[in-house]
């Protein structure tokens, strides 16, 4: 890793990428302050990850990685074996998830192997500059893929209504890459839920029938 500090972009869009057919991705992606996920129902920080072995488990969350385990010679544990902690982003704290490699990515998945909705996490890279990739699968599909670029670490937000199992990030030395050389580091991952969209389409249609009730009897009355 490099010397860097956060920069958190209060409301800027990843590009989506156009999938096999010309079909637009379903997901939305944003780069901010960590606030796209409202309601988290799992989370991990690593700090338990002293492992080298890729699967590793925390609330709920499956991590894995492609490539290799080396990173500044302390494998994927992370802070806790690095030689100048100070250098890393401020959005990394303790311990975190790194590999490297050619066309590597960390995949995030709940170890269920159920779907979920949001997700956001710290994203870095082992080069000078974050240049980011990202894929999102559901039932190995592909649903969704985007580019994005900053001077230095940044929180990535993925959601997407219909869901997907699994979200893959990548790291790549210049900006709109989708292959090459890889060096992805993740830390403090959040899952999410959906907002309470269809609750409040319920209470609507409840509001709705209600009304209609009130016409009839009104109706019935006169």
């Amino acid at each position: 890793m490099k010397k860097r500090t956060l920069c958190c972009v209060l409301a800027a869009a990843c590009a989506p990428m156009l999938l096999p057919g010309g079909a637009a991705a379903a997901v939305l992606a944003t780069l901010g302050s960590g606030s796209a996920v409202k309601t988290v129902t799992n989370a991990a920080h690593f700090e338990l990850n002293t492992g080298m072995a890729s699967g590793y488990v925390e609330d709920g969350l499956l991590f894995a990685y492609n490539g290799s385990a080396n990173n500044n010679g302390c494998g994927y544990a992370g802070v806790n074996c690095y030689h100048a902690p100070a250098d890393l982003s401020p959005a990394f704290s303790g311990n975190y998830m790194a590999s490297s490699g050619n066309n590597v990515y960390i995949s995030i998945r709940l170890a269920s192997g159920l779907d979920f909705y949001k997700v956001e996490f710290a994203a870095d890279s082992s080069y000078l500059n974050l240049n980011g990739y990202w894929k999102t699968f559901n039932d190995s599909v592909q649903t969704g893929a985007g580019n994005f670029s900053q001077p230095h670490g940044a929180v990535l937000g993925l959601a997407d209504a219909g869901g997907f199992d699994e979200v893959r990030y990548y790291a790549f030395s210049t900006a709109n890459r989708q292959s090459g050389f890889s060096g992805s580091a993740i830390d403090e991952v959040r899952v999410g839920v959906p907002e309470p969209a269809s609750a409040l389409l319920l209470a609507g249609g409840l509001l709705g029938l209600a009304a209609v009730r009130r016409k009839r009897t009104a109706a019935g009355g006169g």
